[in-house]
């Protein structure tokens, strides 16, 4: 069996993932920070480096990027 437990912390940007597993042989317990980016955020970073979105996709997809997406694909470039 496989658990995970998931807490996010809006201020910070964190998402904390717990994993426990139990099993014939082993029995353990992990956990993991990942720091998650808004594509707003994303899109000032780039701007400091010169670097202008020009679109944002939901993945590999051709759909708009929206709030409920599990990924984000945004196309920047550099303006000359």
């Amino acid at each position: 069996m496989i658990g995970h437990e998931r807490s996010f912390d809006a201020l910070s940007g964190v998402l904390t993932v717990r994993s426990t597993w139990r099993g014939r042989r082993s029995n353990g317990e992990r956990e993991h920070r990942i720091r998650l980016y808004s594509a707003t955020h994303l899109a000032e970073l780039f701007a400091r480096h010169g670097l202008v979105v020009h679109a944002a996709y939901d993945g590999w997809t051709e759909r708009a990027l929206s709030r409920r997406g599990g990924e984000m694909l945004l196309i920047a470039r550099k303006d000359i």
